[in-house]
């Protein structure tokens, strides 16, 4: 098996979202609760930690974080490295990064509005121009050519992560009950692809597996909200779909609150350029 065999069994059955930039902007003020000093996701303290466990930056490494979000892992890079930057397709996203970096007064950290896709690096001048580059559970590193381009901004580490299985008790319900959706989860041998590909191109990828179980508690009115914006529906409802979502969760909360266990294997693969 080669290359081009990895290459397009990771694109196998997946689709292109078409309003990627809206389905991230409306996840936003979710993915900024885990930001939140009250309830930061420990998951976030976890990776660091092997991060440093195993030197991958420093004091003086330039950090470039691929996909950041509202900048949880930018903004700890930020405490210990040189100069940090955040790349994200979501302004909402931004906003919250913009925000929580003032909040902590951490001035040696930027944020660009730009899709990975669409970065060239000779125009940024960022070829071989970061110590390390991450994407954690990022869709920014998608297919072989943005793995590259990872790469290539690079002159130390790379580091990503990215889901093995996940099962969500409430989310699966709906997905293949109610919804009826046959799509792949888009992390459908995503790990198994970059793996290879890394190790056909030459690279020595050391791989960690990390498995979590953790419960989410949303309040009715939060929990359809989320699944709305989940599953991008219409925002009307007399949507049958919404209706029947509603519907679902009302007879799964009986004290007006939704629980959700969520267990993941997460891989984290880093390798040196």
């Amino acid at each position: 098996m080669n290359l081009q065999y990895y290459t397009d069994l990771w694109s196998e059955g997946k689709i292109a979202r078409a309003s990627a930039t809206t389905f991230w902007d409306n996840r936003a003020d979710e993915f900024n609760k885990l930001v939140s000093p009250k309830t930061s996701d420990q998951r976030i303290g976890k990776i660091l930690e092997f991060m440093s466990d195993h030197n991958l930056f420093a004091k003086d490494s330039s950090v470039l974080d691929i996909g950041c979000g509202p900048g949880g892992f930018a903004l700890e890079f930020a405490k210990t490295s040189s100069e940090v930057t955040g790349l994200d397709i979501s302004s909402k996203m931004l906003d919250h990064a913009h925000k929580n970096a003032a909040a902590a007064n951490l001035t040696n950290i930027s944020f660009k509005n730009l899709n990975w896709d669409d970065v060239n690096l000779e125009e940024y001048g960022w070829k071989k121009r970061f110590d390390l580059v991450t994407a954690i559970n990022s869709p920014g590193i998608h297919d072989q050519a943005t793995l590259e381009k990872m790469i290539a901004a690079s002159k130390g580490y790379c580091f990503l992560s990215n889901f093995v299985s996940r099962s969500d008790s409430v989310q699966d319900v709906i997905r293949a009950e109610i919804l009826q959706l046959k799509d792949p989860k888009f992390y459908v041998n995503t790990v198994y692809c970059i793996f290879n590909i890394l190790w056909l191109m030459g690279y020595y990828p050391h791989i960690t597996y990390v498995d979590t179980d953790r419960e989410h508690v949303r309040s009715l009115e939060e929990a359809h909200s989320y699944y709305g914006t989940l599953f991008e529906l219409k925002n009307d409802p007399a949507d049958d779909q919404n209706k029947l979502i509603k519907n679902y969760l009302k007879d799964i909360s009986p004290d007006g609150f939704v629980r959700e266990r969520v267990r993941t294997k997460t891989a984290w693969i880093y390798w040196n350029v």
